[in-house]
């Protein structure tokens, strides 16, 4: 019995070396491959390298580095290679992956997922199609899951096959969030780690959490997710507080979470700033009766041109009865009067 677990043991740790020595194989094939200054000759490295190995990771990423050289030529060869091939998912993948046409490449990736049901690839490529498909829709049709049970179907059998797979999971985050069925929606969402998936998906995901009205989990959950975008480029970091508050502050309001909303812009006096983000903390302060502080906080806003005279004047004549008796009364009023009204000394 030890024998046979020390046997054992023995093969593990061999295979563990190999995986990790092809892995290091592979990257450093690929650093001399980018590294290479004669394209023809790089090519022939790829002609070369490919048919040595069935890692679909190491081809997809050796197919977008032809592709970006030679889109043509690399399209030809992998569909040459698929009608030699004509049972090997792999390479039928590599084609469907070149196809221009959105019909057929999800045809096709059906087709791979009804003949190979245990091929990842093929899932993977008809998820990225349908999900692009239900994104569009959704802007145009009403239900537009209504009448696709066979693409479901197909999606289900592979997240049988694949529970952990990301891909799914924020597919099964769109289709829940589309059917209105929150919770599992918030499951799927939060069984979602890729990043890259995230980010491609964030716009969708604030939407959602907005509509969950759940401030703890948007506030929670998004930080990070602009934290990743504003380090890859996709949001400017001096627009991620206006972004998160767009959302975070409708939550509140329509919770009636005053406290928590008081307290927000407090915090990110920034948005104070801005029209519409002073207009609801004046509100704010109107409704807990802080008459003193919403003069002076009216009077300041007019100061840093944040509000107009006619702005001014609408507060004015909404709350006059509670202002009319604060120290900045006077003031306010000249303020809010039209400038056209006014006397010019040297008249």
């Amino acid at each position: 019995m030890k024998k046979m677990q020390k046997r054992l043991l023995v093969i593990v740790l061999f295979l563990l070396v190999f995986l990790i020595a092809e892995g290091q194989n592979f990257a450093q094939f690929k650093e001399e491959l980018l590294n290479t200054k004669d394209w023809n000759t790089a090519r022939q490295k790829i002609i070369a390298y490919i048919p040595t190995t069935n890692n679909v990771e190491e081809l997809r990423e050796l197919q977008s580095i032809w592709e970006s050289v030679e889109p043509n030529v690399c399209k030809q060869y992998f569909f040459n290679a698929a009608q030699n091939n004509p049972h090997s998912p792999v390479y039928q993948y590599l084609a469907l992956r070149l196809e221009e046409d959105e019909t057929l490449q999800m045809k096709g990736a059906e087709e791979l997922c009804r003949n190979y049901p245990d091929f990842y690839w093929g899932y993977r490529l008809y998820i990225v199609d349908f999900m692009a498909w239900l994104l569009n829709a959704e802007l145009e049709i009403p239900d537009p899951l209504n009448g696709q049970e066979l693409s479901l179907k197909i999606i289900d059998e592979g997240y049988k096959r694949f529970p952990d797979d990301d891909y799914f999971h924020i597919f099964q985050f769109h289709r829940y969030r589309l059917t209105q069925n929150y919770p599992q929606a918030e499951k799927e969402l939060k069984l979602t780690k890729d990043r890259n998936l995230l980010m491609a998906n964030w716009m969708r995901i604030k939407y959602f959490l907005v509509q969950e009205k759940n401030a703890t989990l948007y506030s929670s959950y998004l930080p990070p997710l602009f934290s990743d975008l504003i380090k890859s480029g996709q949001m400017a970091s001096v627009d991620s507080i206006y972004i998160f508050a767009e959302g975070y502050v409708e939550i509140l309001q329509e919770t009636e979470s005053w406290q928590s909303l008081e307290q927000f812009l407090a915090q990110n006096p920034v948005l104070l700033n801005s029209a519409p983000y002073f207009d609801v903390y004046a509100g704010l302060l109107a409704r807990k009766e802080d008459w003193n502080a919403l003069g002076n906080e009216l009077l300041s806003a007019f100061n840093k041109k944040v509000i107009d005279s006619e702005h001014l004047s609408q507060y004015l004549t909404k709350w006059e009865d509670n202002l009319c008796h604060q120290p900045h009364w006077t003031e306010l009023k000249q303020k809010a009067e039209p400038k056209s009204n006014l006397i010019s000394p040297h008249q």
